[in-house]
């Protein structure tokens, strides 16, 4: 067994795994933390990254109650301004009323725990469900990248799976959910996804499956499309290549955070009960 009995697994771990078994082998079970950059010029990309937290700031306080007009005050990156417009335009379209903004919730899954961090749930109790995602990157993904990635898989799965105390003491139904991502990028067109009892089954079988496949590892082998090296900050530990991408090729989302990296209390997630 190579997972420690208190593991948690999150989309991000989930996809590190996907994408390369020594990353994650590195980064969650030898806890190496490598100083390489994953792209360059690096003070552009933390820039990035900083306007993307900026954002998810104000709409985070926007969801608390707080008027638009006063936050609009707070906007003086003009990029950042620019979404925030955007969002108050476009960004909240045909949402139930009942928002949880930055809400965590935790499933079981095999003997280990499976989280999710989300920008926004907004319910119908009994009728709709939404989780909606804020992407600041600098370019739309494309809509069959999303379908694959494991926070689309993990989102809608833990919302099914652990999301009853929100929706009136009721289970919410996988046929009730959407995932929906709303990208700066294209602020007028969501990209959004249903959720069916049938992709429940198919999506539980897939991630224990991969908890199967990481505690029965003799070796985590290095990804063998070596493009993905260019971004990942062990390139140089794994003999892989010293120089890091360049950021305009980077097509990953410069908002999204892992949240292993994030100080969370447990007793405050809602959960299943087991």
């Amino acid at each position: 067994m190579n997972l420690p009995d208190d593991f948690t697994f999150s989309q991000s771990s989930l996809q590190d795994y996907h994408d390369c078994a020594r990353r994650f082998q590195l980064r969650y079970l030898q806890r190496v933390r490598y100083p390489a950059p994953q792209t360059e010029p690096m003070l552009e990309q933390e820039h990035q990254m900083k306007q993307g937290a900026e954002l998810h700031h104000l709409i985070h306080q926007h969801q608390l109650g707080i008027p638009a007009d006063l936050l609009t005050e707070r906007a003086h990156d003009p990029q950042v301004l620019a979404w925030w417009e955007a969002y108050l335009q476009h960004g909240l379209a045909d949402l139930p009323t009942k928002r949880y903004p930055e809400i965590t919730l935790s499933a079981p899954l095999g003997d280990y725990r499976l989280i999710a961090k989300y920008d926004l749930l907004a319910i119908d109790a009994g009728q709709k469900a939404v989780i909606v995602d804020w992407k600041t990157s600098r370019k739309k993904t494309r809509r069959q990248w999303l379908a694959k990635r494991l926070q689309t898989i993990v989102y809608r799965y833990v919302l099914a799976t652990s999301g009853t105390y929100l929706n009136a003491g009721q289970a919410i139904a996988p046929e009730q959910i959407e995932m929906r991502y709303w990208f700066t990028a294209d602020p007028t067109t969501a990209e959004s996804f249903p959720y069916s009892s049938q992709q429940y089954q198919a999506d539980e079988e897939e991630l224990l499956g991969m908890v199967d496949h990481i505690n029965l590892r003799i070796q985590f082998p290095l990804t063998m499309d070596e493009s993905k090296c260019r971004f990942c900050s062990y390139r140089s530990l794994c003999e892989r290549g010293v120089v890091a991408g360049d950021l305009n090729e980077w097509l990953i989302d410069f908002d999204d955070v892992n949240v292993e990296d994030v100080d969370i209390d447990m007793d405050q997630i809602g959960e299943i009960a087991f």
